[in-house]
């Protein structure tokens, strides 16, 4: 029979206790069988747990071993954790602990080599009474997830390491995992000390090896060691990579051959920085056969640097963009105001809202939702890596229209919109807890109406639930003097009402009558009532439906739809067929705001009819950047222009520079001029703003005409201007200043590859040929000296 000696040492030396013990990398090793374990980044654990005297190993026959493959106890795994927390405090269980606990120890046979190990978790809550029967005998094998929490709960002891309420995991087996579990396997995986293997699994049930074990402990003392500041010294070396592992939680192991000795490492993802030809790149970059140069402290890498690669590293950037477009060959995106397009890599990685995904599933989620996508380009500006997720601008609050296990789906105004849920998403009404499996069961019948809270990644954490539909909400279908009936689902209900029923309309005292002719008139509502013993109803609260996100700015509008900014969010509406519109107090057509949107800011207030389509648009210009000047009061420091055929009134600020014809003048001679100006001479003004939304710039004009070019004589220095209908013929001077404009209406590529701005009548001509081509009007307004001939030519485009 072998003779076999266990030596699981306890760390009770004076060196461990004080906490003074550096962290060498080992080059070579006390255990003959080291080369058995399953993974080369265990060898430098298995090593220093000897070193430090945490798990010293076997000795049979005068040879020493790890035996890395054999599983630890649940005494073991307890007494590891004692000895390091013991080193940590400098403090041993006294003997008043152990004689407090010893009853029900020795109650539950554990070895008494383990009685000052379980008092001190016993002590410290860090083992329940009700774990003892794991302890028993001393030879039960431990798995992974109890040992996590013992090392958990002694960790959440020290300060600075806390469990988090609420913690969550993100393993692929979280659900094997016990939920008293989590918090502690939790703070193990925040802190680096226990992760999951390479396909993220935990394996919480099977049983912890020595060589797991050894990690495990290493990383506990070391830690705790770095907590208390202690310092090692920094070294270098050069070699060649002989094994590498990337984890999955982004940390490194490294083995690398270097002065003809072998040397493992280890690196913590966010405090190793990885470089080749002078570009950072990814841990994962670095691979077997590589030449790197390390600088390391003990154990752990600081730096690592490719200086020759075996397989070639694609050097990368990643880049930000607003994603326009995507296919199979090419990606658009935004970049400001300016679009760019990237070709794709062959083998382009594609990945929505954290999934893997294809380029034509992105194609197809674009249609409905707007991402964020960040490209990975390489050198030649290819992209080989797009990560999509959600635009923060796209509506948060909406009607939810389809729940699954890890997405929800909601409508606001037209569209609809698709977001990841986080594994921890809550669900709440009225300051309430809903069950989840609850929220997706009802959202059908109940109508739910949403807000949703994102998380840094754009993934549900909160679903708020604003309003629902039930016995006594709903849709409004019918209303007359002494019954009302609404929607809720698919069930309608009806009630009569009081005689003295109180009715508010959107906030305000209203009446049964009012609410009545406002449906009526085809606007849609969400009542909400209340009712006496007799089932009739004494309280009626009516809501404009889809009034939530009802006023903004307005971004875009057509025939078809129109997009406001509410709260920073895009909201896309349908237009009905007829649909009333007013510009600031006056009755407009939808053209009239299709026409002048670009060229305008306009804040809206928008009025729905039953199908959610938009059927009046009331409209205020917030303010004007040109246009004729109207009137100007100095001491009331206000200025009126008249913009898009509407008279616009505007602060001025503290200061204004003014310029008429490019000549510096005060506001008072400006007033003065303005009093010359009538029929087809005006003051045209161009205004620039502060921060303060006050005019501080006006640069003005005469215009004696304006109209569409119809034609250039660079012979004659004549045009020709359709002014009202009517062609009129003006002489250019020879000193005339010639003035070019994109307006927001134009296509501005559609000029840029052929004008000339040339201050000449052949530019002119070229700005001509170059709007006939865009089927654009251009349009020029003049100005006159004394003889009436032009000497300053605005050409606008659009």
């Amino acid at each position: 029979m072998k003779k076999t000696k266990q030596i699981l040492t306890l760390a009770t030396t004076a060196s461990l206790l004080m906490g003074s013990i550096s962290v060498p990398a080992y080059a070579a090793t006390t255990f003959v069988d080291i080369n058995t374990v399953t993974w080369s980044g265990f060898k430098p654990f298995l090593n220093q747990a000897a070193e430090l005297g945490l798990m010293s190993g076997y000795e049979e026959n005068g040879k020493r071993y790890c035996k890395p493959r054999n599983n630890v106890t649940y005494c073991e795994a307890v007494q590891l954790m004692y000895s390091i927390m013991k080193a940590y405090t400098k403090q041993d269980v006294n003997d008043a602990t152990v004689t407090k606990w010893k009853p029900v120890i020795s109650a539950y046979n554990i070895p008494t080599w383990a009685y000052k190990a379980t008092a001190y978790g016993l002590e410290n809550s860090i083992l329940t009474t009700a774990e003892l029967n794991k302890l028993q005998g001393g030879t039960k094998a431990a798995n992974r997830e109890d040992v996590g929490v013992i090392f958990g709960k002694a960790m959440d002891t020290v300060k600075g390491y806390d469990v988090k309420s609420g913690a969550t995991l993100g393993y692929a087996d979280k659900d094997a995992i016990s939920a008293t579990a989590v918090p502690y396997l939790e703070l193990l995986y925040r802190v680096n000390l226990m992760v999951g293997d390479s396909d993220n699994k935990f394996n919480p049930k099977k049983n912890i090896t020595r060589a797991e074990m050894a990690v495990l402990s290493v990383k506990s003392y070391n830690k705790l060691v770095e907590n208390k500041g202690t310092e090692t010294n920094q070294k270098t070396a050069t070699g060649t990579v002989t094994d590498c592992k990337t984890m999955q939680n982004g940390d490194i192991f490294l083995t690398m051959t270097a002065s003809g000795s072998s040397l493992s490492l280890f690196g913590v993802k966010g405090k190793v920085t990885a470089k080749y030809n002078g570009q950072t790149i990814a841990l994962s970059d670095i691979k077997t056969g590589d030449t790197v140069k390390v600088t390391y402290e003990g154990q752990y890498m600081s730096s690592i640097t490719v200086t020759y690669s075996k397989n070639g590293i694609k050097q990368t950037t990643e880049k930000k963009y607003e994603l326009k477009d995507i296919t199979d060959s090419k990606i658009t995106v935004k970049d400001g105001s300016t679009e760019k397009k990237f070709y794709l890599d062959d083998d382009v990685e594609i990945r929505l809202d954290g999934k893997k995904s294809t380029v034509s599933k992105l194609s197809r989620a674009l249609e409905d939702t707007s991402y964020d996508v960040t490209l990975t380009l390489d050198k030649d500006e290819y992209v080989l890596k797009v990560v999509a997720v959600v635009n923060a601008n796209n509506p948060t609050d909406g009607t939810v229209t389809d729940v699954e296990d890890d997405e929800i789906t909601i409508k606001s105004g037209k569209k609809e919109y698709t977001y990841t849920l986080a594994s921890d998403v809550e669900v709440t009404y009225n300051g309430n807890t809903m069950k989840f499996s609850k929220f997706q069961r009802n959202y059908d019948d109940s109508n739910f109406v949403v807000s949703l809270k994102l998380d840094k990644n754009n993934r549900v954490s909160e679903i708020k639930i604003t309003s629902m539909e039930d016995d006594y909400n709903g849709t409004l279908t019918f209303l007359n003097s002494k019954r009302i009936e609404f929607t809720a689902g698919s069930k309608t209900y009806q009630y009569n009402l009081s005689d003295d029923v109180t009715v508010r309309i959107d906030g305000k005292k209203s009446s049964v009558s009012a609410l009545r002719e406002s449906y009526r008139d085809g606007k849609a509502y969400t009542v909400s009532v209340d009712t006496n013993r007799d089932d009739e109803v004494t309280e009626l609260l009516a809501v404009s439906k889809f009034s939530s996100n009802n006023k903004g700015k307005l971004s875009k509008i057509s025939k078809r739809e129109l997009t406001i900014v509410a709260k920073e969010k895009d909201y896309t509406y349908g237009l009905a067929d007829d649909v009333d519109v007013t510009i600031n107090g006056k009755n407009r057509d939808v053209s009239d705001l299709i026409d002048s949107y670009k060229d305008y800011s306009f804040n809206v207030t928008l009025g729905f009819d039953k199908n959610g389509d938009v059927c009046e648009i009331t409209a205020e210009m917030a303010d004007a950047k040109e246009g004729y000047l109207r009137d100007l009061v100095e001491d009331k420091r206000t200025i009126t222009v008249t913009a898009a055929g509407l008279n616009i009134k505007m602060d001025l600020a503290s200061s204004v520079t003014v310029k008429l014809g490019g000549e510096s003048i005060s506001l008072t001679k400006l007033n003065s001029e303005l009093d010359y100006a009538y029929g087809d001479s005006q003051i045209y003004v161009e205004l620039g703003y502060n921060g303060s939304g006050e005019v501080k710039t006006i640069t003005a004009f005469w215009e004696d005409a304006r109209g569409e070019l119809v034609s250039v004589d660079r012979r004659a220095d004549e045009i020709e201007v359709r002014i009202d209908g009517s062609k009129k013929t003006f002489e250019i001077s020879t000193r005339a200043e010639f003035v070019y404009k994109l307006s927001a209406a134009a296509d501005a590529d559609d000029y840029k590859r052929n004008l000339r701005y040339d201050e000449d009548l052949y530019g002119l001509q070229d700005f001509l040929d170059a709007c006939s081509d865009a089927r654009d009007d251009c349009t020029v307004a003049l100005t006159k000296d004394s003889k009436g001939k032009i000497v300053r030519i605005c050409a606008i485009a659009g």
